[in-house]
């Protein structure tokens, strides 16, 4: 074996240990269903295993034993921390417990829009119909509506009293449809609910540290706001400087997806080490005096940490700011970090303060980008590196894309079922001006001079036009994204051993992983094109769940049909809920809009089947049809005369129907679906 590029030493990575053991419990306590009592026993197991651990220690027994009691320890505390990270666990959780009014506390920035103002409260107390107060927790999603002009705004830490209504999150019920039900989950969030400002009383105010870094944030947008004057580059600037996305437009978000470059939009790790870059460039002069050069790294670290809090501490911004952290820390005491234990190290923090961060999207994909930097990176930089200076520096930034790219690229096929081809080209051609436009945008937040703002703004407005205008034509490109990726879990799984192979043949020179790359490569090849025969192939009929409208989709061999009440693909209810699934089976041009009336009959003709869709008057269907949409409230009578026919009970009847014709339909032996609160129904015809 060949003396390897990159040298991993188990000694120099203390955290990659703690870390694995730990996850490992993590994802082992997936598989409990918690309770209360569960969590207590827990950590019985967790304490015994720690007091064997320090005995073992201290009785000088084997090393072999020390360490399972150590690995042990950890498995099990990740097992008891994901528990104890579940509000249902809780003794008090609210449940579906029956109050009359909740009270709690606005926990975060509330998101306001035209219409409605939006917040997460965690629930404190709730008052019975007796006016008995019960101590409660849990956290709900708060839409509140602004029809009234006693509105009164809440703001973060505010005590909020409002009447008791909450919904569970419902799950997903159409194929490939966003889990926004899990999403909210792994936020802590299991309820939501609707209300008009005249239900809401704010009882009383907190002001906390955080209500300071709010009141920046909102001095900061409002200066942005004013400066510059195009609300597309306000958007953006605003979105790429300090995380706000509030206003940020479907199309331009659309344009980076399909770039490849939705990550310039999204504060990361890259944003907070050009904020690290200028202020270690700024404050470099104060190493010239005796505890100057403490005075920077203290600086320093203070910045840091309110841009992280400022720009919202989603998990990619945390793993940079304690990574950068670790990284002055390091120079201040003249010790050298290593940088895939200062990664490990991060993770390890983040995920002992929430554990189900490990199931987001964001931290998952922030993480594999940065491990790619750290391993992929260094074995292309020793293939070929360009003497020149600049043309170095080009090919440098182009092997840090294709890193990151590579070992993101299995889970960004799994979530986001596509994939951007011009990557590389787009990467490198907004790398000058969305590093333009970062700094700029932080001048502006730190130069309030009027005439220098109005300066600054005009050439952030400018930058991010030539940005756009980039990003456009290459979304405009033949070929420009790839659509229509279906992979489970198994074959990402199988992608990732690929992606090790790979690292362990070009790091390592082993033949070995590099005919296990290829044999993985020739079986997902297989696999994929049996998928895709599969896909190509299909016909039959998808009755999605789409509430008050309609969308039936008629899958033939070369196109796909969809009939909707909905007048375009490009509808946000269509976009959310229908789409991914069309596009994992035809692409783009291949899926058809045919406009059906929402408050009239009509017949649809499927191959050799026919659907009726009964919008209003009486039951009168075709004698011939084969499937039969019942709508609006519609009530059948004893005397049907399609009892052949399937019945599709959708959701824009109320309960009261669904189950008068659920009724209905049971008594005469009638086949029948209650598609209302329900999973898509699948008709297949081949």
């Amino acid at each position: 074996m060949s003396r390897p590029v990159i040298r991993l030493e188990a000694d120099d990575m203390p955290f990659l240990k703690v870390l694995i053991t730990y996850l490992l419990g993590v994802i082992l306590a997936q598989c409990f269903s918690w309770t209360h009592d569960l969590v207590l026993w827990m950590m019985g197991v967790s304490f015994s295993l720690l007091l064997l651990l320090l005995i073992s220690f201290f009785q000088a027994m084997p090393a072999k034993v020390i360490t399972l009691f150590l690995y042990s320890s950890w498995i099990t505390l990740g097992m008891l921390q994901y528990g104890r990270s579940l509000p249902e666990n809780k003794i008090d959780f609210v449940a579906d417990r029956d109050f009359m009014q909740l009270v709690g506390q606005v926990a975060d920035e509330p998101l306001e829009k035209k219409s409605t103002m939006r917040m997460r409260v965690s629930l404190l107390a709730g008052i019975d119909s007796s006016g008995t107060i019960h101590a409660v927790s849990g956290q709900v999603l708060l839409t509140v509506y602004k029809d009234s002009a006693l509105y009164q705004q809440p703001k973060y830490g505010d005590q909020l009293q409002f009447a008791a209504n909450l919904q569970r999150i419902a799950p997903p019920y159409n194929p490939k449809e966003f889990d926004y039900k899990n999403y909210l989950a792994n936020r802590g969030i299991h309820h939501q609910q609707r209300l008009s400002s005249t239900q809401l009383v704010i009882l009383k105010s907190h002001t906390t540290w955080y209500n300071y870094v709010l009141y920046l944030k909102e001095y900061v947008v409002a200066q942005f706001r004013a400066n510059i004057g195009d609300q597309t580059a306000f958007s953006i600037a605003s979105a790429l400087v300090f995380g706000y996305r509030a206003e940020m437009d479907a199309e331009i978000y659309s344009t980076f997806t399909s770039t490849g470059t939705i990550h310039i939009l999204s504060v990361s790790g890259m944003h907070v080490g050009m904020v690290f870059i200028l202020l270690t460039f700024l404050l470099r002069p104060l190493d010239r005096w005796k505890v100057g050069r403490s005075l920077r790294f203290i600086l320093v670290l203070s910045f840091i940490w309110l841009y992280v809090v400022l720009t919202g501490m989603a998990p990619p911004i945390l793993r940079a700011g304690i990574m950068i952290s670790f990284l002055v820390m390091g120079q201040w005491y003249g010790r050298r970090q290593q940088s895939l234990n200062a990664l490990f190290a991060s993770g390890f923090f983040i995920l002992w303060y929430d554990p189900k961060m490990l199931f987001e999207v964001g931290f998952q994909l922030s993480y594999l980008a940065m491990l790619g930097i750290f391993l992929i990176f260094p074995l292309l930089r020793s293939w070929y590196l360009p003497r020149n200076r600049w043309l170095r520096v080009g090919v440098e930034y182009s092997y840090i894309s294709i890193a990151a790219q590579l070992v993101t690229t299995p889970l960004t096929l799994y979530y986001f079922a596509q994939f951007p081809n011009y990557f590389l080209l787009a990467n490198l051609l907004i790398t000058i001006p969305a590093t333009v436009i970062m700094y700029i945008g932080v001048g502006l937040m730190l130069l309030p001079i009027p005439v220098v703002a109005q300066l600054l703004g005009t050439l952030e407005g400018f930058a991010i036009q030539i940005m756009v205008t980039t990003l456009q034509w290459i979304g405009d490109l033949p070929g420009a994204i790839w659509q229509g990726f279906s992979y489970t879990t198994s074959q990402v799984i199988i992608l990732f051993g690929a992606l090790t192979s790979f690292f362990i043949a070009a790091n390592y020179r082993m033949k070995i992983a590099l005919y296990a790359l290829c044999a993985i490569i020739l079986f997902l090849m297989i696999t994929s094109l049996w998928q895709w025969n599969d896909k190509i192939n299909y016909q039959g009929v998808y009755i999605y769940q789409m509430r008050q409208h309609v969308a039936i989709a008629w899958y033939e061999r070369e196109k796909v049909i969809l009939f909707s009440t909905l007048d375009s693909l490009e509808h946000p209810s269509i976009q959310y809920a229908v789409m991914p699934h069309l596009r994992s089976y035809r692409p783009t041009d291949q899926i058809h809009l045919v406009k059906i009336p929402g408050k009239e009959n009509c017949l649809l003709t499927l191959g050799e089947a026919t659907l009726y869709v009964w919008n209003i008057g009486a039951y009168n269907p075709p004698a011939d049809v084969a499937l039969i949409l019942v709508r609006n409230n519609n009530r059948l009578t004893p005397d049907l005369t399609c009892n052949k026919a399937l019945h599709i009970l959708d959701g824009s009847s109320r309960n009261f129907y669904i189950s008068k014709n659920s009724t209905e339909l049971n008594d005469q032996s009638v086949d029948y679906y209650t598609l209302k609160d329900n999973f898509a129904y699948v008709w297949k015809t081949d």
